[in-house]
């Protein structure tokens, strides 16, 4: 399928596509799963953590911030309702090495965006806490690539329908690049628009979902790939 030519702006996830971020949420949760260890079963820890996550992502969104916050319910539950000195700053040095961690960049992803600058006007389209996403936006080194970095609240088709009527796109006008199904490839397409699923192997439960069947997703084994569809 050759898309050249047929779009202005690109739009690209961040997390887990231009750079690595489930694989440190991951490792928190390991390390709440050891701080918890004398209260319950690994496996205890971890539904008890995922079911309070649920719970907090409507009320305070996505981001390392709602993740302290379901963190300490689920230690608070689990420890019977008064929560330990030392499990409290556990949760707050786990959450603190995740917030601040060094953004590793996914391979392949400097020499894609070097190829589509000038040609394309790029903009981010992410999700979650604010300051935290401009945060990792700005500290990335991949800001100069970018037009604009836009941070939604969610991305949901409304959310996508906003972003579209911002930049003066219809619909059918969107490309967008990403690795969750759920938020970057679903919505997209249901509008009428396009996009490129590019697989990440580490996926947050809370986005799997399965893949649509639809003529305008194209799937590609990295980001490098993308450059045969779109130069």
């Amino acid at each position: 399928m050759d898309l050249k030519g047929k779009f202005r702006y690109i739009f690209f996830d961040a997390d887990d596509t231009l750079w690595e971020n489930e694989q440190y949420f991951r490792a928190a949760e390991a390390k709440f799963i050891e701080l918890l260890a004398d209260y319950t079963t690994p496996e205890g820890v971890q539904d008890m953590l995922w079911r309070k996550q649920e719970d907090n992502i409507p009320l305070f969104g996505y981001g390392s911030k709602t993740y302290m916050i379901g963190m300490t319910d689920a230690a608070l539950e689990l420890c019977g309702g008064t929560l330990p000195e030392h499990i409290y700053y556990g949760i707050k040095k786990i959450i603190t090495d995740l917030a601040f961690h060094e953004l590793e960049i996914i391979e392949g992803v400097k020499e894609t965006l070097e190829a589509l600058q000038g040609r394309y006007e790029l903009i981010v389209a992410t999700k979650g806490d604010l300051p935290e996403q401009m945060g990792k936006f700005r500290s990335s080194g991949l800001s100069h690539y970018f037009h604009h970095c836009e941070v939604m609240e969610n991305k949901d088709e409304k959310n996508w329908l906003e972003v579209a009527a911002k930049h003066n796109l219809r619909p059918e006008e969107i490309l967008m690049i990403g690795n969750s199904v759920k938020s970057d490839i679903a919505p997209v397409v249901s509008l009428g628009g396009w996009a490129i699923h590019t697989p990440h192997e580490v996926v947050w439960v809370h986005e799997m979902m399965d893949m649509p069947q639809n003529d305008r997703i194209i799937e590609v084994k990295n980001i490098r790939e993308i450059l045969s569809y779109l130069l």
